[in-house]
This record gives structure tokens, C-alpha cells and sequence, in this order.
């Protein structure tokens, strides 16, 4: 009789974020894709081939797909970015995690079991306050005589990931396993100081910026002003020459599984280490110190207003003077940990669950 495995995720504890990737085959005991999240879980037969295949994990907090496309009394839908932003919280997070599999093998030979393979993967992270999109929609009218923080933290990056894995069955009941992998970034964008607070006086419309704001980028964007900012960030226009570059780095997984009797249990960490040194291409923008500007309710003028765009624009460019320079810094990869246990019960039936944690909190160090 076919078995059928029932899994239940008992904890799932996250910093920051409310989904998470990979839940259902990380229990699937024998197919190739339990072994990406440890690398002592094997895959049954003696060789492997991974073909390739697409995941794409979105979580955006606070607001749903309802909540920015709403429907009028007539039937007609509109786009309500009004109605989207009374739905923020102080705090609002948006994830990407993008993963292309390219190839990957895996083979048996005895107790020992060898595997390489390669993937392109993309991680996007944007932590910011519902401030941010108030400014920029709704202007900064509303926050008369108030000190306004609408710092944002991002971190955009794609890597290509080619990695060696061996496992091991020391015991009879006791499986650990490990991979070494190569990191090669082609593309990042991503803040390492982020503090921004406007204070708008009343008299005259009195803007205020107190900054201490850099950006640093590599292959994807380029300023020169407002009137010359360009972003080259497709990744569907992926190169063959991409996947070897002086942005580098190395991570490492490691696993154990354990079988006792129908119990089985299994541990692992991932990205041990994990850090991209981006070297190559590299851009940094900064702002730093206090601004002040006399009158400009800088949405209104910029979005509503066409005859006064360009004196705003030239306005923004004089009070916003960003100063680039060409310093390297460093990317460090969230670490993931996983924690699963299950129950053979009878032929039919198998119970399981299991704890996952992901700090997914960029950490970024400028070298």
C-alpha cells in the first residue's frame, strides 16, 4: 500500500519575516530536494541528475493585493495607493528570494555520497517606515513641524553558487554531511547607513534633512543627479560571463540525520560563513550633514505640478549633492537552520514536523 506522509509544521520562528521557502520537501526523506536543505538527508538510488527548475518565495507585510487594487460602487477597479497606505504599520518589510537551478549530480558509493551542482540566486530585502511612502505620495504637508524619520534599509543582490557536498554514514543509524560553495556576485544594490529625517517648518515650507545616508552598488546603478540616474538590474538578461567575476566568496552547510527505530531526526545550518566581497565595478552614494531648503512641498511639486518640474529637479540637485566614491564592502548571506523530526507509525501513515529559523538581517561591512 502506498505510504502517504502527513507533516505538520509545529514551530516555524522567524526574525522579521512571515513566510519562509522550502517547507514541504524538506520532509520528503529520499528525494533530491530534501538534501538542499541538509546535506545529510540522500536521496535514494546511486546517481542523481538535477534538472533545472525555477522557486520564487514574495512576502510583503501589512498589505495584501486587495488593499491597493479595490473596486467602486459602478464596478470599476482602481488603483488606491491612498487606501494601500493606511493599511502600513510603522514598520513594513517586503522579501524576494528568487532561485534558478541550473544542473546538479549526485552519486553513491557505498556509505559515501558526493554531489556538485550549480544555482543563480537572488535575494531582495527592503525594511521601511510607512512615512516613506506618505512623503513620496501623499507629500509632506501633512507633517508640519514635525521630525519625520523615514529611514529605509535595502539589500538587493544575485550570485551565482557552485558547490562540492559529501555525506557520510558513520553509523548505521547516523548520517552527516557537508558542502563547500563558491560564491560569485554580478549584481548588488544595497544601503549601509541609512538615516534620513526631514522637519518641514511651517514658515515658508522650511525643509530640514538631517542625513547620513550611503548607498552602494555594484554593475547596477549609476548617478549623476536626478536628471542622469540610471539602474541596469535585469536579471532576465543574464550573461554566460556573469558567473565569473572578482566579486567572491565562500559558505558553507552542514546536516546530520539520525534514524532511531520509525524515529528520525535531522539538524542542519546553512550559509556558515556566507559572504560576497564585492571588489569589482563598485559605486558608493553618500549624504551626510544637514539641509535646509525654503519652499518646496517636494511630492506635490514633482509629481503634480509639470511647469515647475525642472525648477525642482535643479532645486533638489543643489540641496541633495550626493558624493560618490569607489570603495569595496561586503555582503553577508543569512544564515538558515533547520530542526525536523518523524514518526513512522504504520506502513500508511507517517507524522512530522519540523522548526525553522532563517536570520535573514543583512549585515553589510565596508572594507
Amino acid at each position: 500500500m502506498k505510504k502517504i506522509l502527513i507533516h505538520f509544521i509545529l514551530i516555524t520562528s522567524v526574525l522579521s519575516l512571515n513566510a519562509q521557502e522550502e517547507l514541504g520537501t524538506h520532509l520528503l526523506r529520499g528525494v533530491w530536494q530534501a538534501n538542499k536543505t541538509n546535506p545529510a538527508l540522500l536521496p535514494e538510488g546511486r546517481f542523481v541528475i538535477g534538472l533545472p527548475g525555477v522557486y520564487n518565495n514574495l512576502n510583503i507585510t501589512n498589505i495584501t493585493y486587495n488593499d491597493l487594487v479595490v473596486k467602486e460602487e459602478n464596478g470599476a477597479t482602481i488603483l488606491d495607493i491612498d487606501n494601500a497606505i493606511s493599511k502600513l504599520e510603522n514598520n513594513n518589510k517586503i522579501r524576494e528570494n528568487l532561485e534558478i537551478e541550473t544542473l546538479s549530480l549526485g552519486v553513491k558509493f557505498g556509505k559515501t555520497f558526493l554531489s556538485i551542482g550549480h544555482s543563480v540566486k537572488f535575494n531582495a530585502f527592503l525594511d521601511y517606515p510607512k512615512t516613506l511612502p506618505q512623503l513620496i505620495w501623499q507629500g509632506n504637508a501633512q507633517f508640519l513641524r514635525q521630525n519625520v524619520d523615514f529611514s529605509s534599509d535595502l539589500q538587493l543582490f544575485g550570485y551565482n553558487e557552485f558547490y562540492l557536498g559529501a555525506a557520510f554514514q558513520i553509523m548505521e543509524n547516523l548520517t552527516i554531511g557537508g558542502r563547500a560553495k563558491w560564491l560569485s556576485g554580478f549584481g548588488d544594490v544595497s544601503t549601509d547607513r541609512n538615516k534620513l529625517n526631514l522637519f518641514t517648518n511651517e514658515e515658508a515650507y522650511q525643509l530640514t534633512l538631517d542625513a547620513d545616508f550611503r548607498v552602494n552598488s555594484t554593475g547596477s546603478i549609476r548617478y549623476d543627479g536626478l536628471r542622469d540616474l540610471t539602474v541596469n538590474y535585469d536579471f532576465a538578461s543574464f550573461k554566460g560571463e556573469q558567473l565569473f567575476n572578482q566579486n567572491n566568496g565562500v559558505a558553507f552547510d552542514f546536516g546530520a540525520n539520525l534514524k532511531l527505530g520509525n524515529l528520525d531526526l535531522a539538524a542542519s545550518v546553512l550559509d556558515v560563513g556566507g559572504k560576497i566581497n564585492w571588489e569589482e565595478d563598485v559605486q558608493n552614494y553618500s549624504l551626510n550633514g544637514i539641509y535646509e531648503y525654503k519652499g518646496l512641498d517636494v511630492a506635490q511639486d514633482l509629481l503634480e505640478d509639470e511647469t515647475n518640474l525642472g525648477n525642482a529637479l535643479d532645486t533638489l540637485l543643489e540641496l541633495y549633492d550626493f558624493v560618490e566614491t569607489n570603495n569595496t564592502y561586503s555582503t553577508q548571506l543569512p544564515l538558515r537552520y533547520y530542526f525536523s523530526g518523524s514518526y513512522q507509525l504504520n506502513e500508511t501513515w507517517r507524522f512530522g514536523g519540523f522548526f525553522i529559523m532563517k536570520l535573514i538581517e543583512m549585515s553589510l561591512f565596508r572594507r
